[in-house]
């Protein structure tokens, strides 16, 4: 032992030694990146123009004092902004040279260029590695981008221009196209070097509407590269925020990167702006876009012409408005048309209605339609006879009192049955539509629908655009005798069921489809006798549904069946054909699907 000791201490002071002679070398020290100042050049891009013609005014040409660009090398944090004098400009402003500090090159193998260059500065928006890049933060507006070559920077234009002429007190412009195409991005990233077939571009957070100032009396719009106005545009003229005229341009425009689409002197095709929006005029989706909205007072609303929940997908081809059809949830044939809603119309991307003087109790179905009369999206109005408020639950989030379309609150009764009032509308899984619910317990059949558009039941399946296209119509697929879904797809993310709220989502803004099942662990309490059950606080008819293979009312006082955003597993060839749902049957929690033809209630929960 004594040995394997003193060889172990042998050991230890020859690797102290070595460690120690280690640490006497000097350690190599990466030489630190110097700046360079460099006398630099930077020109415009030429203009091409036939002989005796002027360079068109919307372009760019000539440098002026005060004129800002950003150069820079791989990192944001070593760019440098040039400010020209006039002293750096040529005679004919064509180009500017100015000797300029701080300069880190950046070598790439596949490039000979070491130094980007960017215009406006304002613009700019370069983040940590700037590589070869050169990123706005803006689309309209006239961007420049340039590589060196040697201490030359040739500018190339980003940006291609819509220029047109109206004589007017204006200082501001809104240009939209009627099929919402984008117009504008929150970014613009180009990759410019002095190998051509580097250049390329991509975007980042469309806009559908572009603004901008009036010089005098012309009018330029900085468009991407390729943008393609398919049917023309619609122009907005303001002076101190306020519009006083239109034009309306119906033929396409392409944009070519350095290019001008030049109109010409467009005042006489002016039109004087008519507001459609009364002040009386209120905001449906305020708090928000959703397929469902809620009706508590006579009067005239709005709200943006898009799909769903979403605040960015605007239709397109929108030409007018129409009303489906209009219930007071009852079997009574006098639920007139006009006692909910008199008139829906479109005008600036919003759908406007007008509800009748006095406001009846019921629920209606509007839509948007093109000049055809096709139904592009369509919106359920609801109407609760009661003030709707939500009551905790064990549903992972808290829920409204009442099934989506019921107008009173289903009641725990201890003797007799609730109001059939309660039973609200029913959906198919999925779908964004409702369809009529039960009239009563005594199983009498849906109540009645006002208006042109009855519901329609087919034994076929339908694509989602169908269903979108044809919101009456209750589709269903008979395999066998059997029906399983209403979509030739498989549909499984329909109402979220892992993210967020879809545009198919039928509950109101602020509220979604729960995402979750319930298990039957959850504190249930049945009363069959009394035609109600509960989850925790939360109260349920035994409402009964619309049956998958033809669209037959049953089951009213012995079932429910209250659908969720998952989907399940269970697959006919390779469709999914079931919904999640909370399925009772009788006293008792039967199980966690149904089929997803099935025509059941939602219960919104809040978002």
């Amino acid at each position: 032992m004594k040995t394997i000791d003193k060889l172990a201490i042998l050991c230890i002071l020859a690797l102290a030694a070595s460690c120690g002679q280690k640490n006497d070398e000097p350690t190599p020290v990466k030489p630190e990146v110097q700046p360079e100042t460099r006398t630099l050049t930077f020109v415009l891009p030429t203009v091409e123009v036939e002989e005796g013609e002027e360079a068109p005014e919307a372009l760019k040409s000539a440098w002026q004092a005060g004129d800002q660009i950003v150069v820079h090398g791989e990192y944001a944090k070593n760019q440098v902004v040039v400010t020209l004098s006039s002293g750096d400009i040529s005679a004919d402003g064509k180009s500017a040279t100015l000797s300029v500090e701080g300069l880190y090159p950046y070598q790439r193998e596949d490039c000979a260029s070491t130094l980007y260059a960017s215009y406006p500065a304002s613009a700019v928006d370069n983040l940590k590695h700037c590589f070869f890049y050169s990123k706005f933060s803006t689309t309209n507006a006239e961007l420049m981008a340039a590589s060196n070559s040697g201490d030359t920077f040739q500018f190339q234009r980003i940006t291609g221009i819509l220029s047109m002429q109206a004589e007017g007190e204006f200082d501001s412009y809104q240009l939209t196209t009627a099929k919402k195409e984008a117009l504008g991005y929150e970014f613009l990233q180009v990759k410019l070097t002095d190998v051509e077939q580097n250049y390329f571009q991509y975007y980042g957070a469309p806009k559908v509407e572009v603004t901008g100032s009036v010089a005098g009396s012309d009018i330029m719009v900085y468009l991407p590269d390729g943008t393609t106005l398919t049917s023309g545009f619609n122009l907005k003229l303001f002076k101190n925020g306020e519009c006083l005229k239109t034009f309306k341009y119906t033929e396409p425009v392409k944009i070519a990167r350095g290019g001008v689409a030049e109109l010409g002197d467009v005042t006489d095709e002016l039109k004087d702006y008519v507001n459609p929006f009364s002040p009386d005029v209120k905001d449906l989706d305020a708090t928000g876009n959703a397929n469902c909205y809620i009706l508590t007072e006579p009067g005239m609303y709005k709200f943006k012409a898009v799909c769903g929940n979403s605040t960015t997908q605007y239709l397109s081809g929108v030409e007018g408005g129409a009303v489906l059809w209009e219930t007071w949830n009852t079997a009574d044939s006098l639920a007139v048309v006009g006692t909910i809603v008199e008139s829906v119309s479109f005008a600036e991307d919003y759908m406007l209605l007008n509800t009748a003087e006095t406001l009846h109790p019921g629920n209606a179905l509007i839509a948007a339609v093109d000049a055809d009369g096709n139904i592009l999206w369509s919106w359920h109005l609801w109407v609760p006879a009661t003030p709707i408020s939500n009551v905790d639950a064990s549903l992972g989030s808290a829920a409204m009192d009442r099934n989506l379309g019921a107008l009173v609150v289903t009641e725990e009764v201890t003797s007799g049955k609730p109001d059939a009032l309660s039973f609200g509308m029913f959906y198919q899984w999925g779908r964004k539509d409702p369809f009529p619910g039960m009239l009563s317990f005594d199983g009498n059949g849906p109540f009645k629908l006002a208006g042109l558009y009855q519901m329609k039941k087919i034994t076929t399946p339908v694509t989602t655009e169908e269903s979108i296209a044809q919101p009456n119509v209750y589709a269903c697929n008979k395999n066998g005798n059997e029906g399983y879904n209403w979509n030739v797809a498989s549909i499984p993310e329909a109402w979220g069921e892992s993210g967020d709220k879809t545009i198919y989502d039928p509950c109101p803004a602020g509220y979604r489809v729960p995402k979750g099942n319930w298990s039957s662990s959850d504190p249930w309490v049945f009363k069959m006798a009394n035609g109600w059950f509960k989850i925790g606080t939360v109260v349920f008819p035994y409402c009964g549904y619309m049956d998958d293979n033809g669209g037959s009312y049953s089951k009213i006082g012995e079932r429910s069946v209250i659908w969720n955003a998952k989907s399940t597993s269970t697959v006919l060839g390779d469709i999914i054909c079931n919904g999640s749902a909370a399925y009772i049957k009788s006293e008792k929690y039967d199980g966690s699907s149904a089929r997803a033809a099935r025509g059941s209630t939602v219960r919104c929960v809040v978002e």
